[in-house]
């Protein structure tokens, strides 16, 4: 009982003195001694718990005790979570979600191939792809697509500005029309994706546009631009070959000329067309003027015998020593040295043939020079003409059915989740800054 009295008496007196009107204290609520420490204790345990409680965040957090600035803090809370979360938020949802135009991919692989492969590449196959080589022709092709030079090519065929400028596209995703020449090559870079596999020198390309039509004809025309390209490269060589066989066959055929011309005019000055049928005419001749000499001496012989001062014996004999004279002329014009027919001084025919068998040789070596250089004109004339290099294309162009482009959900995460990163970071930032300054 003495217990449960003790009890009900300190209630009492806690009630009493935790209900203490205006204008008192503690110590004038409870008159008692020991009741007013009794009293004291209790306030103190509570003043204890009240300062261990924890505030709100927004108003200091973490255990710290509210000050008058933690509404100014709030509001900066509020203010950015706003400024880097919400509004970028609701502009991507605008922007992804109504006004960003669709875009179309238009695929095609490939890979460079030589014309030139022996009979092993050729049964090899598709496994005669995997060459260091072509490796290389494949990186060469992926420069050449991200470079000037080809958006000058794709320029010359297609209005770019119709392409990716028109008005009715979005703002952010079409071509400035005031756009500098560096603008444009960036922005065809964008539209453009290539990958290369170093081990195969496989090529994957993706050509992006507004419209299938033009994506697939983008498509085409890039492909058939590095195709034109490579053999560009391939033909330095044979370019080269065909200039230095040009070079020759022009100074064979000159060679050529001037040998006839100095056959020509070696016979002109010789007198001689062609000496074989020189030297057989000459034969036939002497031929014909010693028959006639049997015959004049057989007459002499008769008509000796018969009557020694015969009248016909000086004429016949005369007749003799004249067919003999030119006999002996027309051997010496033909092989005997100088010598006279009818007064005047000739070259002997073997002379005269051994000039024009001489100018004859140069014209035939001329002539063999000349159609050596014809030939090697003609297989380099034909080397250049011939495509030396093919794109093998294994995944065709096809048109487009459905927008690629832009990933819409993707676009808008990463944008929520950057938005929510960045007011994180200042929150942080403010926190650890206001913090800095309690202390």
């Amino acid at each position: 009982m003495a217990a449960a009295a003790t009890n009900e008496l300190r209630r009492q007196n806690e009630e009493n003195w935790s209900t203490p009107t205006a204008g008192q204290s503690v110590s004038s609520h409870v008159s008692d001694p020991v009741e007013r420490a009794k009293a004291i204790s209790i306030e103190l345990r509570r003043v204890a718990r009240r300062a261990r409680a924890s505030t709100p965040i927004s108003s200091g957090g973490g255990g710290f005790r509210a000050r008058s600035s933690d509404r100014l803090f709030r509001h900066f809370l509020i203010g950015s979570f706003v400024l880097l979360f919400v509004v970028p938020t609701l502009i991507a949802s605008i922007y992804y979600g109504a006004i960003a135009a669709d875009q179309y991919v238009t695929e095609v692989r490939f890979a460079v191939r030589s014309s030139e492969q022996g009979g092993f590449e050729a049964l090899a196959g598709l496994g005669g792809l995997i060459d260091a080589g072509q490796s290389r022709d494949a990186q060469i092709i992926g420069e050449y697509v991200r470079s000037r030079a080809m958006l000058e090519e794709v320029q010359k065929k297609f209005d770019l500005y119709r392409l990716f400028g028109r008005d009715d596209l979005d703002f952010y995703g079409k071509m400035d029309r005031t756009s500098t020449a560096e603008e444009i090559l960036e922005f065809w870079r964008g539209q453009i994706h290539i990958n290369i596999d170093k081990t195969s020198g496989l090529v994957t390309l993706e050509v992006r546009a507004f419209t299938p039509q033009d994506s697939l004809a983008l498509a085409q025309a890039v492909v058939e631009a590095s195709e034109a390209m490579v053999n560009h490269l391939f033909r330095r060589k044979e370019v080269d070959a065909q200039n230095k066989a040009t070079e020759e066959l022009e100074r064979a055929k000159s060679r050529l000329e001037a040998a006839v011309g100095d056959l020509r005019d070696a016979r002109n000055r010789l007198g001689v067309l062609d000496v074989d049928i020189a030297a057989k005419a000459y034969g036939e001749i002497m031929t014909m003027l010693r028959g006639e000499l049997a015959k004049n001496e057989q007459e002499i012989d008769g008509l000796a015998r018969d009557a020694q001062d015969a009248p016909q014996l000086g004429s016949l004999r005369a007749r003799a020593e004249s067919l003999r004279k030119q006999i002996r002329a027309y051997e010496q014009a033909l092989a005997g040295g100088p010598g006279s027919v009818d007064g005047a001084d000739v070259a002997t025919l073997a002379t005269r043939a051994a000039l024009l068998t001489e100018k004859d040789m140069d014209v035939k070596i001329a002539r063999n020079e000349y159609a050596g250089a014809v030939s090697v004109y003609e297989r380099a004339r034909m080397t250049l003409e011939s495509q030396r290099a093919y794109l093998l294309t294994h995944v065709t162009p096809r048109l487009a059915e459905k927008s690629l482009y832009p990933k819409r959900w993707l676009m808008w995460g990463a944008a929520l989740f950057l938005s929510f990163l960045a007011w994180a970071i200042v929150a942080g930032l403010g926190f650890l800054v206001r913090d800095n300054m309690a202390t």
